[in-house]
């Protein structure tokens, strides 16, 4: 009995001493519970993320979760950019398997005295059926036991940690906080040894770390290959010639079948995880969903229209389903059976009408093919707008709600546009396409209007509805009519997926190659649109199932002045003269060469040798190196109505780069054009920029190779950018004058980028094409930005940047908000940086 009473004063004592931790924790931590929201919920997993700091400036060491003996070590050190500049390392992420019933959890720190304290104590309920989707990428919730006290880093890459893999694509970054700065990475499993390239431009980590060196290229990447079974996944890195240091471990196991490939690219999508923690409807949602529709000041009328032809039941049936499980409630479904030979068909929708008024049927007596069948549905259509269905295709529950939601904020809007995904004949989705906003050269290439398509009924009975002839492409010929009528400013890009397309066998979504005829009446719609606005141009399939058009260009073709600064080093100028010269089809150029301050004997003999040539000017130019200073003096000196701005270290690849960049900045509107640079490996170096990206901005489709497509084959298809990289741009001569030129106070970096942002933000379009190949060699003639100097005015271009376009470099207007700003752009966002609107008070 003593015994026995022992063990209940001892428990008694551990529970005051832990009550007693809690009740003082507020004195002594500020924390946070981002997850859960509702600790009671039963789960099988329990996800806790936030964050803690102490009161006091002590360094919190660790975080666990512990209910009874069981310990879960939390990963703490996750950086919190919204909580404060000062103190941006401190959250933190568990996962704790519960067991079944209910348990009692502490939540616990330990600072440097390794004492563990108690902040917190949930009662939290475990079940088998409950929920276990993490609320953010589950990466975050993986304890490294292999952490160096003298070395930071994060890995980008993998999003997810698989189980099981036979290929592996690691990359972040890696600095040392204490001692010398770290000169090589790499991984190793057993006694396979892999090499990371190290030394990767991270802009975001020298602004980080700016009084350490190495801060500015910490950042690495490497492939492994996984041995067969299980073994230890080891990452160590070392300065100098000192010995190697493991700074994160983890376990992992290759196949046993070779042939057995790595399924990667579907882990780093991951789409279904991406859903379950950002794309379900929560009964609260719905509620204030309905709650916030019943505060619009405008309820428009919705036409949804459903042509149908000897359709599948199953398919179809969903499809009318989820109109009318729209949480929206004005909106009305105009169904045409385009005299479909299945008996079935007719009957089956005349029942649907029967139950529900808002449903109207009506069949034809003859077949007429799409395009009639459509234009029969918008006659029996009475909404304000139509919304464009298709037999097998299903709606979110919130399509609707969002069109309404963005005309009660705008209602001059025209037409309006959604991301979308597919579905499966398992009804899973996949394939999420998270769209550009209106992007005018990139709907000259592909059809992203559609789908979700909404379109404002007058302006669609205006133009004549959808025309015959152009079956299969017949939505896309629409579109291009309708942008024709309208202003930029009435078309808008709702970016949630709010439509679902059929993959079936002989649907588009499966394959594009489903329906040749449907790709040649693309064609016609596309060059027809050109006609029909005066622009000279012919459109012509491009990458399979895609369209390049190539414009015209006058009798007279106008003045280029190649600008190429330069110093020393004249095989890498040579090379690109010489590209120049032997590859360029278009004739009317000339070429000035500034010389900042070269003095090496063969360089000064070259350029001497170079002023013999009629079309070749070389201008020496004095002073500290300032790329902005150099390309303004050579527009001040050149006489073309042109600029092709050119870096020293760039070779041409194909002969018609120029009068590719040529004939698109003749087009209204556009004042600047980029070029598709390669890495002498055969791999993108640019591919346009994206703001945002690794900081400021970041250089699309880097590391994909020639013939890979990128993200919806935007690698292969000419559209408009926020900014491009002047290492290859052409503008318009007077538009540069007009800004000022580059910014001077941009010495290197991040000038090209500053002087695109003033384009936009005086009504120019930007436009890359990837039909203008170069070879690009960068900084080749500089060198790269390593030393400190260099790195203190590299991270004073980037306080430049971000105090004068702080705003702008937040939302890339053609980069989609649920991808990735990482250093794996086009790749899922976790989170995205979207903010659900049922959550403001107000429409």
């Amino acid at each position: 009995m003593k015994k026995i009473s022992s063990l209940f004063a001892g428990a008694a004592e551990r529970t005051h001493a832990l009550n007693k931790q809690i009740a003082s924790a507020e004195s002594r931590y500020y924390w946070w519970f981002d997850h859960p929201i509702d600790w009671e919920r039963p789960m099988r997993t329990l996800y806790v993320t936030g964050w803690c700091v102490s009161r006091e400036g002590k360094e919190i060491r660790a975080m666990r979760a512990r209910f009874g003996r069981q310990e879960f070590a939390a990963n703490y050190g996750i950086e919190r950019k919204d909580v404060g500049a000062a103190v941006q390392r401190i959250g933190f992420a568990i996962a704790i398997p519960l067991p079944a019933g209910k348990s009692q959890v502490f939540i616990e720190v330990q600072e440097a005295d390794c004492v563990w304290r108690a902040i917190s104590t949930q009662a939290v309920f475990g079940a088998s059926d409950g929920e276990s989707a993490a609320p953010i990428d589950p990466k975050y919730f993986i304890p490294n036991p292999g952490a160096n006290p003298r070395i930071e880093f994060w890995l980008d890459r993998p999003l997810v940690w698989p189980k099981k893999i036979r290929y592996l694509k690691v990359s972040g970054w890696c600095l040392a906080i204490s001692g010398d700065e770290i000169t090589e990475v790499r991984a190793r499993m057993r006694k396979n040894i892999f090499p990371a390239r190290f030394g990767k431009l991270r802009p975001d980590i020298g602004l980080r770390y700016d009084n350490r060196p190495g801060a500015l290229r910490s950042g690495f990447s490497l492939n492994a290959t996984i041995p067969r079974g299980r073994s230890q996944f080891i990452m160590e890195a070392r300065s100098g010639e000192g010995p190697w240091e493991t700074f994160f471990l983890h376990p992992l196991r290759g196949p046993i079948f070779r042939e057995q490939l790595n399924g990667e690219w579907k882990t780093a999508g991951d789409y279904a995880r991406w859903i379950r923690c950002y794309d379900r409807l929560e009964r609260e949602d719905v509620q204030r969903i309905r709650e916030q529709i019943a505060k619009f000041h405008y309820s428009p009328m919705i036409s949804v229209l459903l042509p149908v032809y000897n359709s599948n039941l199953r398919w179809l049936r969903r499809a009318i389903l989820s109109v009318q499980k729209q949480l929206y409630p004005r909106w009305e479904l105009c169904v045409v059976d385009d005299a479909s030979t299945d008996r079935k068909l007719w009957p089956f929708l005349q029942r649907c009408a029967r139950r529900d008024p808002r449903i109207n049927v009506m069949r034809r007596t003859e077949n007429g093919h799409i395009s009639a069948a459509s234009n029969d549905a918008l006659r029996l259509a009475n909404g304000d707008f139509v919304a464009l269905l298709d037999h097998d295709d299903e709606l979110a529950p919130t399509a609707l709600y969002f069109v309404a939601l963005a005309l009660n904020k705008n209602r001059d809007l025209q037409l309006l546009y959604s991301d979308e995904d597919k579905l499966d004949a398992q009804n899973r989705r996949s394939e999420p396409y998270f769209k550009s906003d209106w992007n005018p050269e990139l709907v000259l290439a592909q059809n992203f209007i559609s789908h979700l398509s909404v379109y404002r009924t007058d302006l669609i009975r205006r133009l004549g509805g959808f025309r015959i002839g152009l079956e299969g492409s017949q939505d896309y010929d629409l579109a291009l009519r309708c942008i024709e009528q309208i202003r930029p400013k009435e078309i808008e890009h709702l970016p949630w997926v709010l439509y679902h397309w059929r993959a079936g066998d002989q649907s588009t979504a499966s394959s594009a190659t489903a329906k040749p005829y449907a790709q040649e009446a693309a064609r016609r719609a596309v060059q027809e649109h050109l006609e029909r606005t005066g622009i000279a141009g012919t459109v012509v399939p491009s990458h399979g199932v895609y369209l390049q058009t190539k414009y015209a260009f006058p009798i007279e073709h106008p003045l280029v002045s190649i600008i190429i600064p330069t110093r020393d080093r004249t095989s890498c100028l040579q090379k690109c003269l010489d590209s120049i010269f032997e590859k360029t089809d278009y004739r009317n150029y000339e070429v000035i060469v500034l010389d900042n301050e070269s003095h090496e004997a063969e360089t000064l003999e070259f350029l001497a040798e170079l002023t013999k040539y009629d079309r070749v000017r070389v201008e020496r130019i004095d002073g500290t190196f300032n790329y902005s200073r150099l390309n303004n003096r050579g527009v001040e000196l050149s006489r073309g109505s042109f600029i092709a701005l050119l870096n020293n270290d760039v070779e041409v690849i194909n002969d018609d780069w120029l009068s590719e960049m040529v004939s698109r900045a003749m087009q209204p509107e556009v004042a600047m054009v980029g070029a598709r640079l390669w890495y002498p490996n055969g791999t993108i170096q640019h591919g346009g920029v994206i703001l945002g990206a690794g900081g400021i901005a970041g250089h699309a489709h880097v590391g994909l190779r020639r013939g890979e497509p990128g993200y919806f084959a935007r690698a292969n298809l000419a559209q408009n950018v926020s900014a491009v990289t002047a290492a290859c741009a052409l503008v318009r001569r007077e538009v540069y004058l007009q800004l000022g030129g580059f910014d001077e106070s941009l010495a290197v970096t991040f000038n090209d980028i500053d002087f695109c942002l003033r384009l936009r933000q005086a009504g120019y379009r930007i436009v890359w094409t990837p039909h203008a190949e170069l070879i690009h060699h960068e900084s080749a003639s500089r060198g790269f930005d390593d030393s400190t100097p260099k790195q203190v005015r590299f991270l004073g271009e980037v306080d430049y940047m971000n105090s004068k376009w702080g705003d702008m470099l937040q939302r890339d207007p053609f980069y989609n908000p649920n991808l990735s700003l990482g250093e794996n752009l086009f790749t899922l966002a976790f989170p995205p940086r979207t903010i659900k609107p049922w959550q403001s008070i107000a429409p």
